[in-house]
């Protein structure tokens, strides 16, 4: 790629940008739930705690758990199957969480990727499906992170050893906090799906039998 091309593709990616975040209004009455909804499927299957813990992505929003989340409109309940009242609460947000890093990976494709749009469809899906997992990871990351700080009758509510809790502060931190992961992980899914799957080479032309006559020879 030349200079004009790198600069018409951020010039693309800035433009498409912009126009993702000024749809989220719009897009938040049908993604909000759509993220809440997939969160507890996702937690349902993987099932963390073996039954007995049951995790909702209820909405809501404000106060304490509002702290350092931006745009939060979804509260995590971890709700204690065997201890009626026993809850451990967190804050989280369908459009930092979610449709953040997708509105990133959008842009790189509909204003930076040097492709046929043909071409760029048919990457986008396995390119999705890599966001959607990073998106699932941090979602079970932050549970397991809010369940570690919570307390049941007195005690915690997962016994981890001083590394441990270090490893899972620092994977929560990343994965659920960090704005640059964000940005990092669309971009290295639409790098891994655009520059490094390749699309299989046409075939060679068979050549005429050694004898035969060129095409149009008289």
């Amino acid at each position: 790629m030349d200079g004009r091309q790198i600069r018409r593709g951020v010039l693309g990616f800035v433009l498409a940008y912009a126009l993702f975040l000024a749809l989220w209004p719009l897009a938040r009455p049908l993604y909000a739930p759509l993220f809440r909804a997939g969160a507890e499927f996702v937690l349902g299957v993987v099932d963390p705690f073996d039954g007995e813990i049951v995790v909702r992505f209820d909405p809501g929003g404000g106060g304490a758990l509002a702290e350092d989340m931006p745009r939060m409109d979804t509260i995590v309940r971890l709700q204690h199957q065997r201890l009626p009242g026993s809850e451990g609460h967190a804050g989280a947000s369908s459009f930092f969480h979610g449709y953040h890093p997708t509105a990133v990976l959008l842009a790189l494709f509909a204003g930076a990727t040097p492709l046929p749009w043909r071409r760029r469809l048919r990457r986008l899906a396995p390119a999705l499906v890599l966001v959607y997992a990073f998106v699932a990871l941090r979602c079970l990351v932050g549970v397991v992170y809010t369940y570690s700080c919570s307390n049941i009758e007195g005690r915690p509510a997962l016994e981890l050893s001083p590394a441990a809790a270090r490893a899972l502060f620092w994977c929560w931190h990343f994965l659920w906090e960090e704005p640059l992961s964000t940005y990092l992980v669309p971009l290295l899914a639409w790098g891994l799906c655009v520059f490094t799957v390749r699309s299989p080479a046409p075939a060679p032309a068979a050549e005429p039998p050694r004898g035969a006559a060129p095409r149009g020879a008289a």
